[in-house]
């Protein structure tokens, strides 16, 4: 259980986190600056804000029990595949992200397809993220509620309060400065705890030696290799541009050179920093025996080795907690209130608002969706064995949307017809392969399945309407038009989105 010092610890991180979100509100002088750091965020910052966004207290629960379960396959599952992620993100959209002069992610769709695809894109894509924020607070809840005691909806609307508050006065500013200090604070604690662990084990050869036989190896019956090749493709799509906060760091960042810089070095951070969350979970087996809840096992490892350091050491660790799961909802709920304010409200409700009734729009916009974020937290307690489920459907349903979306600026030739058909046909296919093949063959339905089928389908919908529908001149000049934009694309630079 936590000390009064580490009480205080905590606190401290969120006074801190405060006022830095007081600090960017500083540099917020129109409202280019507060969705978009007005395209002037420094590569090294926006790569680390992509990074630290990448985690959240999910990673010290559910990665961490798939650690504890699984062995060496853990990291298989969760650094390689981010690396080539971000490795073929900086060869393709990471420059693109950075040439376009937007705000949000999906406004481009309007150019590329039409009005009503940016639409359907932006209002189904805000439903789909609160399955995935329930995921994020619910996880940092656990976390949390066992090195306290702490009720479980408390811990949900602390956190929620705090990241609304600087998110609501310092914008993307706010978010990547915050991300910065929380890098800072959960390196931090990794570097004290890692080597604690290690010395407790016998070093790498101890911890490897304590392993059970069967989770030495880098493939496992849960991460097997069939499992990694679909699964390879729902990550390019999520951290490229899928996950919408995710694709914000490169569009505010204002060369494409740099944003390939700012991709390449979050992916090599991703590749060696998972290490750093499962060691402690691997070495569970020789501290801790039989663990009855592996969700808690991250936290147990901590509350054994931190107390007996310093004191205030499980503190230092519960904020880096609150650090990697609020900088995974800042990205997000930003994210989500820049495409409300852009894509829906400017676009469908008001197009001639001015700059500081946006502002106020984005800021309003962030307070509500920061309190549904909350909510969607809250019924994720309740839901229970629902909780796996709805990562499923969050993993599984993410290609629907972000196939059009990420591929509608690579491949010239499919129309608005491509990418609504890609998007029905995806969900059509998902929910086939997932409920209905079950009760046809009898046959379980697996991950593998339902979501390698599912982007298949949507992907060859996407392709083959490329070649069977065809665009009014007009809309042809305005495609060819929009993709001109790429051509020398490491040359030049977007200095300023208002300029």
């Amino acid at each position: 259980m936590l000390t009064r010092i580490d009480v205080v610890v905590v606190v401290l991180y969120g006074v801190l986190v405060a006022f830095l979100g007081y600090y960017a509100k500083g540099m917020i002088k129109s409202s280019s600056d507060y969705f978009c750091g007005n395209k002037r965020v420094p590569w090294w910052l926006a790569a680390i804000s992509h990074h630290v966004s990448g985690y959240s207290a999910f990673a010290f629960v559910g990665l961490g029990t798939l650690a504890y379960g699984s062995g060496l396959s853990a990291w298989t599952f969760f650094g390689p595949p981010i690396f080539i992620a971000m490795v073929v993100g900086s060869l393709i959209w990471a420059p693109r992200w950075s040439r376009m002069k937007i705000f949000t992610p999906v406004e481009y769709l309007e150019t590329r397809y039409n009005k009503f695809i940016r639409q359907l894109f932006a209002w189904s894509g805000i439903g789909i993220k609160f399955i995935d924020e329930g995921i994020k607070l619910y996880s940092l809840a656990v976390i949390v509620h066992v090195a306290t005691g702490w009720p479980m909806p408390h811990v949900i609307i602390a956190c929620g309060i705090v990241t609304i508050v600087y998110l609501f006065l310092g914008g993307l500013w706010a978010t990547v400065l915050t991300d910065f200090a929380q890098f800072i604070v959960q390196f931090g604690i990794t570097l004290l705890f890692v080597p604690m662990v290690l010395h407790r084990v016998g070093g790498i050869s101890g911890l490897y030696q304590q392993m059970p036989l069967d989770q030495r190896g880098l493939f496992s019956a849960q991460v097997s290799p069939t499992f990694l090749f679909v699964y390879l493709f729902v990550i390019i799509l999520s951290y490229n541009g899928g996950t919408w906060g995710l694709a914000q760091r490169f569009i505010s960042i204002g060369k494409p050179r740099e944003a390939r810089k700012a991709a390449f070095f979050s992916g090599v951070l991703y590749l060696f920093y998972p290490l750093a969350v499962f060691i402690p979970m691997w070495a569970a087996h020789s501290l801790l025996g039989p663990v009855e809840n592996t969700e808690h096992t991250y936290m147990l490892v901590a509350e054994k080795i931190l107390p007996a350091i310093a004191p205030g050491l499980l503190g230092l660790m519960i904020a880096s907690m609150f650090a990697s799961t609020m900088s995974m909802l800042d990205t997000d709920i930003h994210a989500m209130s820049t495409v409300f304010t852009h894509d829906i409200y400017r676009r469908s409700f008001n197009q001639k608002a001015s700059d500081r009734h946006l502002l106020r729009v984005g800021m309003s916009a962030t307070v509500v969706l920061g309190a549904l974020t909350i909510a969607s937290a809250l019924l994720t307690i309740h839901m229970q064995g629902a909780f796996n489920a709805m990562i499923e459907w969050f993993a599984a349903i993410l290609g629907p949307v972000s196939l059009p979306l990420l591929l509608g600026m690579v491949f010239r030739k499919p129309t608005w017809r491509g990418a609504l058909l890609a998007w029905i046909f995806g969900f059509i296919a998902f929910i086939f392969f997932k409920y209905g093949w079950p009760l046809i063959t009898g046959l379980q339905s697996t991950f593998v399945l339902y979501t390698g089928m599912e982007l298949l389908i949507s992907l060859v919908v996407f392709l083959a309407d490329g070649w069977l529908s065809k665009r009014s001149p007009e809309d042809e000049k305005r495609v060819q038009e929009f993709f001109r934009q790429f051509d020398n694309i490491d040359s030049g630079s977007t200095e300023s989105i208002s300029s």
